[in-house]
């Protein structure tokens, strides 16, 4: 693993700063892309900026990620709400983001290794799937846990927390840890150059899906406005029609005393009855009769005799208990009341004795209309329970009421209905469903002191559901209400869409698999163009430091570069090749490269001369190769200075000359001196030495074959010999060979078989020097004789192999190792340097017949299994 180098204190405090500052940057705007209700975001960018910082910079600047983490969530809180709970919550969290980041680091660091180029498909898979998907498992573990034992969500609420948290942390791994790769990772080379090939593909990338995620957000938040502003137009309606409906009914009521001119007990609880059938959530009915202070007794009286016997006009003291009322100019007393035996406790009540109700009362009196109390207890109510009084006032029959004092001096009384909020609005809305919305209507005709007119539900609304509540006003009987209908979390969980929310994720998923795909293309281009690059230099420096001269000449025969061994060889300075042609330098090459370059396809060797720049000439051999490079073609000449070889030829010209002389001629008086001996011709001879001689005859036929063999092999390899070449049958030549060589074959004890082959292949023709192909059959008979077994055959077939004739050699002997296969057909290779003397061999044998078959342009090569023979064969090509 790499060691990080270990910052200075100040630039680690630098770090931490700033990867907090982004994390809480990053993370608010992440959170725009959140869709409620649970403020699900597809991509949560700090983690992938946490995860790649510690991999970067190691582990000390989790610290920084912690900070960032808790302060992202508690910003996230209002300012009133921030208690040492709501801190200790985001500590959690940020413990868990923290985590995340530290154990990825870790796992990639293990298993990937990190700096890393990322430029392997393996590597880039590991690395996005150890950092993502692996890592911030812990963080939406660690984060839902915490909201769980906090009771912030509830257990049920745990498995789709948890899978949304992953998913967007995930995420933001894969989006944005490769761009926090690309600008800090080492080494820096490397990932600068990605910058326009990851980075800005990237982000260009992302930011589009962002922008479809935005859209299609937006599209279903206003359809989703539209459907629940819909309902909530319901609801308001249904309040306001039920108050309208309070006003129509007390306007029957108030009709009932306008036409009569005295209405008894009964009649008014016959009406009620009959004539008011539905009360619309209205809790009761009344009539308060306006009475001077000079009519009380007379009123009283007048109740007493109707069968009220405990009537009296009353009113409440201090402590809530009634009392006679005190006298006063007038009394607004309540005369009958429906339901009676609900309500009969309030008779007699004087209604003006309250500011409340007195109010209104005034109110209705002095403009003509009904008039609304502000949200009260009624009286019979031990509880406060918002309820509201709503007076229509009755005057005398008069002809004209234009006035304040006129109605003032012609009221007679009010029609009143006893309304309890709770009851009126719950009548009206009981044909809708109570569980798709919250309900608030505030009494705010004194702004500065609003009072709670009906309530239902959640008095604290969601934040994400401020843009779905819907405020209607109402102004009804004097009283200004706001009536406020807000989404319930049962609605908003039916009704929203996570469409957009997929369509986000999926695209920035498409997005994170297009970054690690822009990450495989550009680390294996970036790494083949360093290959390439290296590769450059390692072949500028080659072409500088090669021994051999080496041109580059297109296919005009312009030289394009040349390299210092060229420019010691003709004699002329580096600059100057490039104004030179290849035939100022070989003038042998002239009628090769004209102007249109001649169509040179394969590789060239020659024997030539150059000419320097001071006109001297120097032997050369030149090898000429063509090479195509984008369309165009250059051809590659490697030059050898032939002048030392030429003079070791001549040397060695000289040499076999030498030997050929000065070797042979003694060996042959040698081999004639011993041959007249050893044939008694001077006598006979003592056995012993007669044994010695025969010693040294047989030597002397072995150095004049070894003597032979050197000079053929010298004169093969360089073409001093010419080879007659004529189209031949072999089959004739195999049967010559296994005759001329019977008797060596005797002489081991081995025989020699020539198998028939059919008709066709007896009859082909092979183009072949003759005598030197009986010499190629004479050492390979030999071979396979002298290693061949006592009464082993050596059996020798002929065959046709498309369009070349085979001939094998095949002995039963004790084969050939294979660690010998690479030396065989050198120079006086042996398989044991003891064969020399027990086979009677020189080692040159099996290299004269490979440069012959080769020279003839035939192949040879053979197979073998230690212990059980050798089979050598060669082809050759058939006659046209």
């Amino acid at each position: 693993m790499i060691e990080l180098p270990r910052p200075s204190t100040k630039l680690l405090l630098l770090r931490i700063f700033f990867l907090a500052l982004a994390y809480v940057v990053a993370g608010r705007l992440s959170l725009l892309l959140a869709i409620p209700p649970g403020f699900v975001s597809g991509l949560f960018l700090p983690m992938g900026i946490a995860l790649g910082a510690v991999l970067i910079w190691g582990y000390p600047v989790a610290i920084g990620i912690f900070l960032g983490s808790t302060l992202l969530n508690i910003s996230v809180s209002p300012a009133e709400l921030i208690t040492f709970p709501v801190l200790l919550v985001a500590a959690e969290i940020a413990c868990g983001s923290t985590l995340a980041s530290i154990v990825g680091a870790w796992l990639i660091r293990k298993f990937v290794g990190f700096p890393n180029s990322l430029t392997d498909e393996r590597d880039i898979f590991a690395f996005f799937a150890l950092g993502g998907p692996v890592a911030t498992s812990l963080s939406a573990t660690v984060g839902v846990l915490t909201l769980y034992f906090n009771g912030i969500i509830p257990f049920k609420h745990m498995l789709y927390s948890w899978w949304t948290w992953w998913i967007g942390d995930a995420i933001g791994v894969l989006i944005a840890t490769p761009l926090v790769c690309v600008l800090f990772a080492e080494p820096r080379h490397f990932w600068r150059d990605r910058r326009m090939t990851v980075g800005a593909p990237l982000i260009v990338s992302s930011l589009i899906v962002v922008a479809v995620f935005v859209m299609a957000s937006n599209n279903e938040q206003k359809k989703l406005n539209d459907q629940f502003k819909q309902q909530a137009n319901m609801v308001g309606g249904a309040v306001d029609a039920s108050l309208s409906s309070v006003i129509y009914t007390l306007a029957t009521l108030r009709g009932l005393f306008v036409a009569s001119e005295q209405v008894t007990r009964a009649e008014f609880s016959s009406y009620i009855a009959q004539v008011i059938v539905e009360k619309h959530g209205v809790s009761g009915f009344s009539w308060n009769k306006r009475v001077l202070h000079s009519e009380r007794a007379a009123f009283e009286a007048s109740m007493h005799a109707e069968g009220i016997l405990d009537f009296y006009i009353k009113e409440k003291d201090s402590t809530g208990a009634f009392i006679s009322a005190p006298e006063r100019a007038e009394y607004i007393a309540i005369t009958y009341v429906e339901p009676w035996q609900e309500n009969a406790m309030i008779l007699g009540f004087n209604a003006a004795s309250e500011p409340d109700r007195e109010k209104a009362l005034n109110r209705a009196r002095d403009t003509g209309h009904f008039a609304m109390t502000q949200p009260l207890q009624l009286l019979q109510d031990e509880k406060m329970s918002p309820a509201i009084v709503v007076y229509y006032p009755v005057y005398k029959p008069m002809q004209l009421i234009d006035t304040v004092a006129e109605r003032r001096a012609s009221l007679v009384g009010y029609a009143v209905a006893i309304i309890r909020t709770d009851n009126l609005i719950n009548a009206a809305l009981a044909p809708l469903s109570s569980s798709d919305y919250h309900l608030n209507i505030v009494d705010i005709t004194a702004p500065e002191n609003p009072m709670a007119f009906y309530h239902r539900g959640d008095p604290v609304i969601p934040a994400y559901a401020h843009g779905l509540v819907l405020h209607q006003e109402i102004f009804v009987g004097g009283r200004h209400l706001l009536v406020s209908v807000s989404p319930t979390e049962k609605y908003l969980t039916e009704h929203i869409s996570l469409q957009s929310w997929f369509v986000l994720a999926g695209g920035l998923l498409f997005c994170s698999l297009l970054g690690g795909f822009l990450l495989l293309i550009s680390g294996r281009t970036q790494h083949i163009s360093n290959l390439v690059e290296q590769r450059t230099k390692e072949l500028a420096a080659i072409l500088e430091n090669a021994v051999e001269s080496i041109l580059v000449v297109d296919e005009r025969g312009l030289i394009q570069k040349a390299n210092p061994a060229a420019a010691q060889l003709f004699k002329y300075p580096l600059i100057q090749f490039s104004n030179l042609h290849i035939a100022d330098l070989v003038p042998g090459l002239r009628n090769i490269f004209n102007a249109q370059g001649d169509d040179l396809t394969t590789s060239h060797l020659r024997e030539t001369f150059g000419r320097c720049s001071d006109n001297s000439d120097v032997e050369i051999e030149l090898s000429i190769s063509p090479v195509a490079i984008h369309e165009r073609k250059f051809f590659t000449l490697i030059i050898h200075d032939a002048t030392a070889k030429r003079k070791v030829d001549r040397l060695k010209s000289e040499f076999i000359s030498t030997v050929s002389h000065e070797l042979r001629t003694p060996l042959t008086s040698i081999k004639g001196a011993l041959s007249i001996v050893l044939s008694d011709s001077l006598g006979d001879t003592p056995p012993k030495i007669k044994d010695l001689l025969v010693i040294a005859a047989s030597n002397a036929d072995r150095l004049a074959r070894l003597v032979n063999d050197i000079l053929d092999v010298d004169k093969l390899e360089f073409g001093k010999v010419q080879l007659n070449m004529k189209p031949w049958a072999i089959y004739p030549l195999l049967r010559e060979s296994i005759e001329q060589n019977r008797g060596y074959g005797e002489r081991y004890g081995v025989a020699l078989q020539l198998e028939s082959p059919d008709s066709l292949v007896e009859r082909a023709e092979v183009n072949l020097d003759a005598d030197r192909f009986l010499q190629v059959m004479a050492n390979l008979l030999s071979n396979a004789i002298k290693f061949s077994y006592l009464d082993g055959i050596v059996r020798v077939q002929l065959a046709l192999d498309e369009q070349t004739l085979r001939v094998s050699v095949i002995d039963e002997g004790q084969g050939i190792a294979d660690d010998f296969r690479q030396r065989i057909f050198q120079k006086f290779a042996q398989a044991d340097s003891s064969d020399t003397r027990r086979r009677d061999g020189t080692g040159l044998g099996l290299s004269i017949t490979k440069v012959i078959i080769e020279r003839m342009g035939g192949k040879i090569d053979y197979h073998s299994v230690l212990g059980k023979g050798a089979t050598f064969y060669f082809t050759l090509p058939l006659a046209e």
